[in-house]
């Protein structure tokens, strides 16, 4: 596939195939507008008061109710999402906490003290466990 350049291939002027007059008056009416109309249009009484109707804003108290049915409903999920990692928390079985938690936690100074002492205590525990399991088996060798 050989593609030729732009020097080589033949080209096509306007002004060459089309008097300088007649190219002119092209131009010219490209760059001016349409012209206006002056159609004239009468509208009915109902028509009339259509229009008058859509421009109120209509009223949406379903839409409302609904959105504010929608917030009670994220506001109550992540209040049980926030519960429910200060349960698994306190009982030691917490995999990490959520999002809804964290910003709990990080507005509220006596819960986040609370949970980071529970953590410590649960740390605790666990380090006793696993030292006394250790113990265990180191006298049972001897």
């Amino acid at each position: 596939m050989h593609i030729q350049p732009l020097r080589h291939s033949p080209s096509v002027s306007l002004q060459n195939n089309v008097s300088n007059a007649e190219f002119a008056q092209v131009n010219n009416a490209v760059q001016t507008s349409a012209p206006t109309s002056t159609d004239t249009v009468t509208l009915s009484r109902d028509a009339k008061q259509l229009a008058a109707n859509a421009q109120k804003p209509a009223e949406m108290p379903a839409l409302r109710d609904n959105i504010e049915a929608l917030v009670e409903l994220k506001h109550a999920k992540m209040k049980y999402q926030v519960i429910a990692d200060m349960a698994n928390i306190a009982t030691g079985t917490s995999q990490g906490i959520s999002a809804p938690t964290a910003y709990y936690l990080s507005h509220n100074e006596d819960a986040r003290a609370m949970t980071v002492n529970h953590l410590a205590q649960q740390q605790q525990v666990n380090t006793m466990q696993i030292y006394a399991e250790t113990s265990k088996n180191i006298n049972e060798w001897a």
